[in-house]
């Protein structure tokens, strides 16, 4: 049973925290000792994303002189999906809050402290809200700036020191070397391919017009189309004879 003196004073502070919040305050347990949600909103700050925290206290037998029970908890939030660079409080969080929490209840031991506990969440929760969401904003800035390095480096060479040059030369000329090796083999096989059939291909393509006669009959035939009436067709054949015979007199 809780001593009269410690009934009276959590009474009471029931009563004030009531007349403070009197929508965020929810009696769970109305006898003495008693217990209690408070629903703490972390809105009114533009630079970090809105959430909602409950403090649930449960007083004990000799509180304010022991400090209470009590337990942090997020409340789900209904919010879309954060950005980037929105951040959102997480179980570690929640423990670094309780945390703090306990040693602000040890500093006020012996007076009336949620009041204290309940503000000193809030500021807490910012606190942190604040810090995670500028480590995001410079993660982005860090991740843009990267990406922008990034895309000039492709339009930036390497630079050239004396060493990656004379790489690059010696590089440079073994390739100059190969290519006028082999230019010079292709001309070297031209050549050898002319010396040992060219000249034999070139009599064979320069015929005697008499052979080209021979060869090719139509030419002779050809001319039997410009036969008008009347003319006397000649023997081509005899003049191959004649042209035969001068031949063998010479």
């Amino acid at each position: 049973m809780v001593d009269a003196h410690y009934a009276e004073e959590q009474t009471n502070e029931v009563e004030i925290l009531q007349s403070i919040y009197p929508t965020e305050l929810e009696i769970l347990h109305p006898k003495v000792p008693q217990k209690f949600t408070i629903s703490i909103d972390v809105e009114d700050y533009d630079e970090i994303r809105p959430c909602n925290l409950q403090l649930t206290v449960e007083y004990t037998e000799t509180y304010p002189d022991s400090l209470p029970l009590f337990e942090i908890s997020l409340t789900p939030s209904t919010l879309p999906e954060p950005s980037d660079t929105e951040a959102e409080l997480n179980d570690k969080d929640l423990c670094d809050l309780t945390d703090k929490l306990r040693e602000l209840g040890e500093e006020c031991l012996g007076m009336a402290m949620v009041f204290s506990m309940s503000t000193g969440l809030k500021e807490a929760a910012v606190q942190r809200l604040v810090e995670k969401t500028a480590e995001l904003v410079r993660a982005k800035e860090a991740r843009i700036q990267k990406e922008i390095e990034a895309d000039q480096a492709k339009f930036i060479g390497t630079p050239v020191t004396r060493a990656n040059f004379l790489e690059w030369k010696a590089k440079f000329d073994l390739e100059t070397k190969d290519h006028l090796r082999r230019l010079a083999s292709e001309a070297g096989d031209d050549r050898a391919r002319k010396a040992a059939g060219g000249s034999k291909k070139d009599e064979d393509r320069r015929l005697t017009g008499r052979q080209l006669f021979e060869q090719d009959k139509s030419l002779a035939q050809s001319d039997s189309t410009f036969i008008a009436d009347g003319d006397v067709a000649v023997d081509a054949s005899l003049f191959v004879q004649e042209d035969d015979e001068l031949s063998s007199d010479e």
